[in-house]
């Protein structure tokens, strides 16, 4: 019975496992993931569930092959002991890793391709909510110290200067061509000049850039180095192992014939000892 359970769980995590694994996730994406997930495994406990469907429809066959006698009371008795309470644990277990999932949606707000457009009745409001969420988390007062030694407390985000950067980035974001969200993070991240007109709203892009969710390609990149640089291949340089790491990691999964021939053409322009 466990393993018709399980067969029937396991699969459901692990949709919202790879999920979040993705590279380019959508945070908005992210609670609608979460409650989907949960509702499904409340699903699993229900009467009429897949999981005991299918166990009663394998009744026979089980029952032919093991010494196993399933009866209306047993298949009862492990929905009410075993299966309730492994995925009654199983839910508390994923909403307590995600307690703070409406925060993180809110970073979507960085996304082009959702902002409205200039000339909709929605533009002039969009985001402001989800700023005011974001600043309720991080906008929390910090220790801090003057020239002089002086300890005193500052915003680490100014809130109202945040709001008035959020009014100008918005324009600058319905402008822009419609890219992804961890691109547009990265410019503002990098880019001096965003830096500069607009430190609160770049703040904000680096702590999204930083959280949890959003990491999975740094475990990714340990993986990767260790199938590049195996035990046959330590005395590999650092500046070899780099460029080797950026080809590994930044190369699309499938590429087009004009990068390839690019790529063709870059390679022949390389001085090289012998013909290839």
């Amino acid at each position: 019975m466990a393993i018709y359970l399980l067969d029937y769980v396991l699969p459901q995590v692990a949709k919202l496992s790879r999920a979040l694994q993705t590279e380019r996730i959508d945070l908005t994406a992210i609670t609608p993931l979460v409650d989907a997930t949960l509702n499904t495994l409340d699903d699993a406990m229900l009467p009429a569930a897949n999981w005991l469907l299918e166990l009663m429809d394998a009744k026979n066959e089980i029952e032919e092959v093991t010494d196993i006698t399933l009866t209306t009371e047993s298949i009862a008795t492990f929905q009410g002991q075993v299966a309730e309470p492994f995925i009654r644990m199983l839910k508390a277990n994923i909403s307590s890793r995600f307690i703070s999932q409406d925060i993180v949606s809110s970073f979507g707000i960085f996304d082009p391709k959702k902002v409205p457009a200039a000339d909709s009745s929605d533009f002039h409001t969009y985001g402001e909510d989800l700023i005011d969420v974001l600043l309720s988390h991080y906008g929390a007062e910090l220790p801090a110290k003057t020239a002089g030694g002086d300890e005193y407390t500052k915003e680490a985000l100014i809130s109202r200067e945040t709001r008035e950067e959020w009014k100008t980035f918005r324009s600058y974001l319905s402008k822009k061509p419609k890219g992804n969200l961890h691109l547009q993070l990265k410019e503002l991240t990098t880019s001096d000049m965003l830096s500069e007109i607009f430190p609160n709203i770049s703040t904000l892009a680096n702590i999204c850039l930083s959280i949890p969710v959003s990491t999975a390609s740094v475990e990714r990149s340990f993986s990767k180095m260790k199938r590049i640089k195996t035990r046959i291949r330590n005395r590999i340089g650092q500046s070899q192992l780099s460029y080797l790491m950026k080809i590994a990691m930044e190369t699309p999964e499938t590429l087009s014939s004009t990068q390839l021939n690019d790529i063709i053409t870059v390679w022949n322009k390389k001085p090289r000892r012998i013909a290839v």
